[in-house]
């Protein structure tokens, strides 16, 4: 059997041990509410990356069109300077 002292020792050591338990608990709520606020941050930061890529194809389209339109207006060039050249040789062929 237990004496009081005992009894009064191994209450205490249990009050001691419930309140390391509370301070350990505190802690994991603070670092749980941190885990979730940077959950939030990487999904807004995964939506703005999402926007960014859809971004980036736009513009690699069109800088592709924009790149494009010298080779399409030399092509021009030289069709026009054919065509050009045509024109001359038939009317010297028609006087």
């Amino acid at each position: 059997m237990m004496d009081i002292a005992e009894v009064a020792q191994t209450a205490a050591e249990a009050l001691s041990s419930g309140k390391s338990a509370h301070h350990r608990i505190d802690g994991l709520e603070a670092e749980v509410k941190d885990i979730r606020d940077l959950t939030t941050a990487v999904a807004t930061v995964n939506q703005k990356v999402d926007g960014l890529d859809s971004d980036v194809k736009e513009i690699k389209t069109d800088v592709k069109a924009i790149t494009g339109r010298p080779g399409q207006w030399w092509d021009k060039l030289v069709a026009a300077g054919i065509g050009a050249a045509g024109v001359a040789i038939a009317n010297n062929f028609i006087k």
